[in-house]
């Protein structure tokens, strides 16, 4: 237990694997869009000006962002969750996107609004999809490996000939949910296993 949040053992595990990068990816994860807080949908439409260059011309129609499609979970700081569009891209190996996925790169438009302003490249993007593959279900911080997305190639690992634990290939993920200080402490509890 760090911080209130449970480690799931499985990313103590050493794997023979690395991270994958978006030009072999072609970014799978993106394929099914996200559920997001509504705090971060407010966040992004406040932004929306902002986002609106970095995508093609036919999905910039802020309108159009968010399915509508709401959801109340308590996962969420303000209790509820809307989902973001998903619109066809025959040009993914999926054949559908999540409506924030550049086809031309297969970036994140909000990660490159970020980036272009200056500010922290994850200051727009969903919770839920900087964590991945990584998820929380309650209190626990687990690997998100058993759905369809993560079987058919977006889990965010390629191949490697050194094993390393999983919780280093995930740093930046687990320093997001745990903060500096809770990743250091996850390190010195998995050198104690």
């Amino acid at each position: 237990m760090i911080k209130g949040r449970r480690v799931d053992r499985k990313l103590l595990e050493p794997r023979p694997t690395q991270r994958c990068t978006t030009p072999e990816c072609h970014s799978w994860c993106c394929m099914g869009g996200v559920w997001l807080d509504l705090g971060q949908k407010e966040n992004i439409l406040e932004n929306a000006e902002r986002v609106k260059p970095f995508l093609p011309p036919d999905r910039r129609d802020e309108m159009q962002w968010f399915d509508g499609e709401r959801e109340a979970h308590v996962d969420y700081p303000s209790g509820w969750g809307e989902g973001t569009t998903v619109v066809d891209d025959p040009t993914h190996p999926a054949g559908v996107t999540c409506i924030f996925l550049r086809p031309e790169d297969r970036y994140c438009a909000l990660q490159m609004t970020s980036i272009a302003y200056g500010e922290d490249p994850w200051s727009l993007k969903p919770f839920y999809c900087i964590l991945h593959p990584l998820t929380i279900e309650g209190d626990l911080i687990q690997l998100d490996d058993a759905n369809f997305i993560y079987e058919e190639g977006g889990h965010c690992q390629r191949e490697h000939r050194e094993p390393v634990p999983l919780y280093v290939t995930f740093r930046a993920e687990l320093t997001l949910v745990l903060g500096e200080d809770g990743y250091e402490e996850l390190k010195r509890l998995a050198s104690q296993e």
